[in-house]
C-alpha cells in the first residue's frame, strides 16, 4: 500500500532518470504551476516544467512518481514557492510544508522503439487493428467526434480537429511544408484541458517522427519550428510533452504500445489486435479523451508511414 513515510514527508518511488540526475545537484526556487488530485506541476527557474504524480501515475518524461494517494488537502496551491535542496523538494504552505524525498527513487529510462522492420503491409495491418480498437473502446469528444448530445462548442471543436487532421495528413503526404505549418497552427492548443486534443494527437505523430527510420522527419522539423515560434499557443504541459515526444520520449504506456507494434511484422490482423488489446487499454486510461486522441494520432502516423514508405 502507498504510504507517507513521515508527517509531511513523501517518498519518490520512481522518476525520469534524466530529471533525477538534474535534481541531485540542483538548488534553487521554483513555483507551483498547477495542482490537481493526482498531479502537481512545478515550474523550475530554468522554465522546465516537471510533474509530481500520485502513486498510480505512469512513468513519463520530467515526472516523479511519489507514494501519495492524492495531492488534495495538503495546502498546496498555484503560485507557492518550491524549494529544491537536494535530495528534497519542499512545497506547500510554510506552516504545513510537504517534503518530497528524491533519494533512492528508481530510475525510469525510456527506450525508444523502432518500427523500421515493418513493411508497408505490416503498417496497414497495424493501423487497421489499432483504429478498430480505438473506435470500439475510445472516448468521444475529441478526434473520434462529438459525444452524444454534445453541446455546440464540442461539436465545433471536434469538427475543427477533423479538419486539422485532414489538412496535416494531406500536407505530409505531399511534402507541403507551408501546409504542414498551417495544420500545426490549427491543431496546437485546440480543445479544452491541460493537454488539448489537438496536442495529444500531435504527440503521437511527434513520437513516430523520432523513431529510427521514420519517414516523418519533415513533420518533426516543421513542428519543432512552429513550437519555438509560438511558445504561448498551448499550455506549458502540452508544450513540454510535445517537445519530449520529438526527442523520442513519451509516457511509458505509449512507448510500451509502440514496442508491441514493433514485434508484429508478418502477423495477421487478428493476431495484431490480440497483442494490442492490453497496451491500448493502458493508453486509453490516460485522461478523459487524451488516450483516445493520442491513439488517433498513432493511427494517422502509421498510415502516413505506410504511404511514405510505399512511395520509396
Amino acid at each position: 500500500m502507498p504510504s507517507v513515510t513521515a508527517t509531511g514527508t513523501v517518498r519518490t518511488r520512481s522518476g525520469d532518470a534524466a530529471l533525477l540526475a538534474h535534481l541531485r545537484t540542483f538548488r534553487g526556487q521554483g513555483v507551483v504551476e498547477g495542482v490537481f488530485r493526482r498531479t502537481v506541476n512545478i515550474l523550475m527557474p530554468d522554465d522546465m516544467l516537471i510533474s509530481l504524480s500520485a502513486h498510480d501515475g505512469a512513468d513519463a518524461p520530467r515526472t516523479l512518481i511519489t507514494d501519495v494517494d492524492h495531492w488534495s488537502d495538503r495546502g498546496i496551491s498555484p503560485g507557492q514557492a518550491v524549494l529544491f535542496t537536494p535530495p528534497t523538494i519542499t512545497l506547500g504552505a510554510p506552516a504545513t510544508p510537504t517534503h518530497v524525498q528524491v533519494e533512492g527513487a528508481g530510475e525510469w529510462h525510456p527506450i525508444t522503439p523502432s518500427l523500421a522492420n515493418l513493411g508497408p503491409d505490416d503498417l496497414t495491418v497495424a493501423a487497421h487493428a489499432l483504429d478498430r480498437l480505438v473506435r470500439e473502446h475510445g472516448s468521444p469528444g475529441g478526434l473520434l467526434g462529438p459525444s452524444p448530445a454534445a453541446p455546440p462548442m464540442e461539436v465545433a471543436v471536434t469538427r475543427a480537429l477533423a479538419e486539422g487532421r485532414d489538412l496535416l495528413t494531406q500536407a505530409v503526404a505531399s511534402a507541403d511544408e507551408p501546409a504542414m505549418r498551417r495544420a500545426f497552427l490549427a491543431l496546437i492548443g485546440l480543445g479544452p484541458g491541460l493537454t488539448p486534443s489537438g496536442d495529444d494527437f500531435l504527440t503521437a505523430l511527434a513520437l513516430l517522427s523520432a523513431l529510427p527510420g521514420s519517414g516523418l522527419t519533415p513533420l518533426a522539423r516543421v513542428l519543432s519550428h512552429v513550437l519555438r515560434e509560438h511558445p504561448g499557443r498551448t499550455t506549458r504541459l502540452s508544450a513540454a510533452t510535445l517537445d519530449e515526444a520529438l526527442r523520442g520520449r513519451a509516457l511509458a504506456p505509449l512507448l510500451d504500445l509502440v514496442h508491441t507494434l514493433s514485434h508484429t511484422s508478418g502477423h495477421t490482423e487478428a493476431r495484431v489486435t490480440r497483442s494490442l488489446r492490453n497496451p491500448v487499454r493502458d493508453v486509453l486510461a490516460i485522461g478523459h479523451t487524451s488516450g483516445t486522441d493520442i491513439l488517433s494520432g498513432l493511427v494517422t502516423g502509421l498510415r502516413l508511414e505506410k504511404e511514405l514508405r510505399g512511395s520509396l
